[in-house]
């Protein structure tokens, strides 16, 4: 699981500060309109940065073998990354497809496997 921890962690990372890069340099191409969403793009931009830092060091965690670097910041990561992935689809414009079912499966599978199967490894 530390080896997913750490490809899914630096590719949420990645995408989230491009778009962070994305919507700062848009605001100064807008001049400062108001774009609808535009929240919404922050929020998710936030989630995704904050997600990829909670794998990246829960997958550390994992190596180690700890219990509050790995198997709490990967309760953590699950529980963010599901309420983000909520928040995406309630909130306006957002739609449920595919894409959302796999956000959906890694936090599921990180929750039941660090809370059930690896539990007792997770014990320094």
């Amino acid at each position: 699981m530390a080896v997913l921890n750490f490809v899914f962690g630096g590719i949420a990372l990645l995408i989230g500060l491009l778009a962070v890069l994305g919507l700062s340099a848009g605001s100064e191409l807008t001049h400062g309109a108001i774009i609808p969403h535009r929240m919404q793009a922050w929020i998710g931009a936030g989630a995704l940065v904050l997600g990829g830092v909670l794998l990246l060091t829960s997958g550390i965690g994992y190596l180690k073998q700890a219990r509050g670097m790995g198997r709490m910041l990967a309760n953590v990561y699950a529980v963010v990354s599901l309420a983000s992935t909520v928040y995406g689809i309630v909130s306006p414009g957002g739609a449920f497809g595919i894409f959302t079912i796999v956000l959906l499966i890694y936090p599921v599978l990180t929750l039941f496997l660090v809370n059930t199967t690896f539990k007792d490894d997770l014990v320094n």
